[in-house]
């Protein structure tokens, strides 16, 4: 009994929620703006490899959204790197580089 009081060993071992707590945690993070990350179908994240491809090859701009939480990002640049090992596209500006991985990217256009 002793070690379950210890650190978080009290909250630890119940993990049970009720439906009235789950209920006003997820209307609390709809009023706080918190939204889901959005699922995306194959043709969708086929659309956007191509069009970072080419922007890499062509040398030219791109706009990438970026999921956040509360609202996207949107980060223009030319691709400089795909790397496929730690999933990530590198983006170069006239003032900075970003680098932005795979599961964040939302929408990828044509600047």
């Amino acid at each position: 009994m002793g070690k379950k009081l210890e650190g978080n060993g009290l909250f630890e071992s119940s993990r049970m929620m009720l439906p009235e707590h789950k209920a006003q945690f997820v209307s609390k993070q709809g009023e706080l703006g918190h939204r889901r990350r959005p699922v995306l179908d194959d043709q969708a994240l086929e659309q956007f490899a191509l069009l970072l491809l080419e922007s890499m090859e062509r040398q030219e701009e791109v706009a990438v959204s970026v999921f956040d939480p509360v609202r996207d990002d949107v980060v223009k640049g030319r691709v400089v790197k795909i790397d496929f090992t730690l999933q990530r596209v590198k983006l170069a500006s006239a003032t900075e580089t970003v680098s932005i991985r795979f599961a964040d990217i939302v929408n990828v256009a044509r600047a």
